[in-house]
């Protein structure tokens, strides 16, 4: 065990590491040894910061899933129009996605190799945090007839999560699509897109114009199925 106290920073430079590694390579195939390698430190260092290389796991899991929450639900406080503060979250979706580049990746694996088994604490967070959140703002909307009264607000919250989550996981074939380079979608090309899935949102929502904008009553009858 080394002398000195836990540095933060060298822990975040170790979590960084197992995060590439765990979503090139998953997280049978990685080793602590590549992480130490791959973080620059010596291996027996890692188990000074984590009890092993579950815990470890877990911990991107969680600081991923943490920064993801903190941002979307500061991006969609306050007290505007429900349809800004869908814009707010889904832009704050995509910066977050875009500064963790490979934890979409990750997700994903964890989601087809172990049925998210080791995500489970996480998405349970997400759902009474941002999902809840976005539901909640889908039936304001609803409640105050500028968004369709005819859509489910659960399924309307994962159709819009959905779009930025597929944006980052199917980076390679984006690139293509987009004609980027090798490195992907440059930082001006996902903030436009940031834009674009917030207007997509939004439109997707929004109760078509001459469509009768009373006070939505589905979305009560939803929230009554979930009680």
């Amino acid at each position: 065990m080394p002398p000195e106290p836990a540095d933060p920073s060298r822990r975040d430079q170790i979590l960084d590491a197992a995060e590439r590694l765990f979503a090139s390579q998953g997280f049978a195939r990685t080793t602590i040894k590549q992480i130490g390698r791959a973080a620059g430190v010596n291996s027996a260092l890692l188990y000074y910061y984590f009890a092993d290389k579950d815990q470890l796991y877990r911990e991107v899991l969680q600081r991923f899933v943490a920064g993801l929450v903190a941002r979307t639900m500061s991006g969609s406080a306050g007290g505007g129009p429900p349809d800004a503060r869908i814009r707010a979250f889904v832009e704050a979706q995509v910066q977050t996605l875009a500064e963790h580049p490979h934890a979409p990746r990750l997700l994903a694996r964890e989601m087809i190799d172990y049925d998210a088994a080791h995500a489970v604490e996480q998405i349970q967070h997400l759902s009474v945090t941002g999902f809840r959140r976005l539901c909640d703002l889908i039936e304001e909307g609803q409640r105050a007839g500028i968004f369709r009264d005819d859509l489910d607000p659960r399924f309307a919250a994962i159709s819009t999560i959905a779009q930025v989550g597929w944006f980052f996981v199917a980076r390679p074939a984006v690139r293509i699509l987009l004609r980027q380079g090798p490195d992907g979608p440059s930082a001006d090309v996902i903030h436009a897109f940031g834009r674009h899935a917030a207007d997509f949102a939004v439109a997707a929502l929004t109760a078509p114009a001459g469509r009768a904008r009373a006070p939505a009553r589905r979305s009560l009858r939803v929230r009554s199925r979930k009680s």
